[in-house]
């Protein structure tokens, strides 16, 4: 499974579309040149080399670490540093990942429940092929095998991860039920499958929702290798914002003055744009106060079996009613994921009792600037049961977002140019 942990940017959305958020991939062109997210340790198809990639990515696929040395995990050590012979001549990119957040995913284990009773529920014994994408260490695959599903093909793009899942899968006795294929989901075709699976599951959620290019991912399998009977699990999820007031923040966020000495000027480069993951600031949200100052707002609303990255428009307007007074220091940004009564979040209060989750995914944060000094950010003070207008702009690829408050007299004046269109 694709790096969590890596704060996005809108410069890794693939392309930048046409204005109504349809890509601009030729006709015809390898469904990978248009996702933006490629999982640590895999590599790029040939021919599917995105621009934006870099000139790293151009080797072919399977080509030799041994030309591309800067890439392994040795070669960022001195040569006194003993590096374990393991670990030498795999990708620098796969060891961070995995040390990362795959220890803590697989011992999250309200996660592994969800994911076990989802299958449980779908699969019937004998009867039901599961297909699973981004398998990284194997474990969802090998849950539907042992619930007797009737074959399993689990679908990873790094060859060393594909590798030691066959190891997993092999040590727990499953190697006759689950077949493991090294390449990336838009690289397989329905020849290599036995049939049209019943079920596609799949756990390629970031910090953010779509953080890993999740709906590309499905959406580009939906469309090539499956039925329309296909049950995709989990189904459906959503991305939710709150604006939050947390003293907290001040302490790591901002800067007024040292024993009389005014160092306020600092202020000018707070960054209220970036969306930063609590574990890029050092803390878990769930261990430090914070008031709700509204309802959770739904950013994107994803059906995974309908859904296109199409359905949302790069820029809209979200009106926010506030519940409660205080300062809005940022917007705190966490998903939950349904499927029936299942349910898995990273909304810390529900992550409060749960270590692993929050060291594997945590919640994300943005900044808020009320917008009033051109030159220092200025705090938005929110008052119960007023109103507070914001537009959220969307990365292409529709997987980063950054809210933007929007002053009374700008909302007016876009209102009063929409009735000057209306009457002409």
């Amino acid at each position: 499974m694709p790096a969590k942990r890596k704060t996005p940017t809108a410069a890794s959305g693939a392309h930048a579309g046409n204005g109504n958020g349809r890509p601009t991939t030729p006709a015809g062109a390898h469904p990978q040149m248009d996702i933006g997210f490629l999982p640590p340790g895999a590599k790029y198809p040939a021919g599917a080399v995105p621009a934006y990639a870099g000139p790293n990515a151009n080797r072919q696929p399977n080509q030799s670490s041994k030309n591309n040395r800067k890439e392994d995990f040795d070669y960022r050590f001195e040569q006194h540093i003993f590096v374990p012979r393991r670990l030498r001549r795999v990708p620098t990119a796969l060891v961070e990942a995995v040390n990362d957040f795959h220890f803590a995913m697989m011992n999250d284990t309200p996660r592994n429940e969800f994911y076990y009773n989802l299958l449980k529920r779908h699969i019937v014994p004998g009867e039901s092929g599961v297909l699973e994408i981004g398998a990284g260490s194997g474990l969802l695959s090998m849950m539907a095998a042992k619930l007797d599903a009737k074959w399993v093909v689990a679908v990873e793009g790094s060859p060393e991860m594909a590798a030691l899942a066959r190891s997993n899968i092999a040590t727990n006795g499953l190697q006759e039920k689950v077949k493991v294929l090294n390449m990336l989901s838009t690289e397989l075709t329905p020849r290599d499958l036995p049939e049209p699976p019943s079920i596609l599951v799949s756990e390629i959620f970031g910090t953010l929702l779509l953080g890993e290019s999740a709906l590309d991912y499905i959406a580009d399998a939906r469309q090539r290798l499956l039925r329309p009977t296909t049950k995709i699990l989990p189904q459906h999820a959503v991305q939710y914002a709150v604006p939050i007031q947390c003293e907290a923040l001040q302490q790591i966020c901002t800067v007024s003055s040292w024993n009389g000495i005014d160092l306020s000027h600092v202020m000018a480069l707070q960054d209220t744009t970036s969306v930063v993951f609590t574990k890029q600031y050092g803390f878990r949200m769930s261990s430090v106060p914070f008031t709700r100052l509204s309802e959770p707002i739904p950013l994107l609303t994803v059906d995974f079996a309908a859904t296109k990255r199409s359905n949302f428009k790069k820029s809209y307007p979200i009106e926010v009613t506030a519940t409660a007074s205080g300062t809005a220091h940022a917007w705190l940004l966490y998903w939950i994921a349904t499927d029936g009564e299942e349910r898995m979040s990273t909304d810390p209060a529900e992550t409060m009792h749960n270590f692993a989750r929050d060291m594997q995914w945590g919640q994300a944060l943005q900044l808020i600037d009320e917008g009033s000094d051109a030159r220092m950010p200025t705090p938005l003070v929110m008052s119960a049961g007023a109103t507070y207008n914001f537009n959220c702009a969307l990365s292409s690829d529709r997987v980063v977002m950054s809210l933007h408050y929007t002053p009374p007299q700008a909302v007016r004046a876009l209102e009063n140019e929409a009735d000057k269109r209306q009457e002409q």
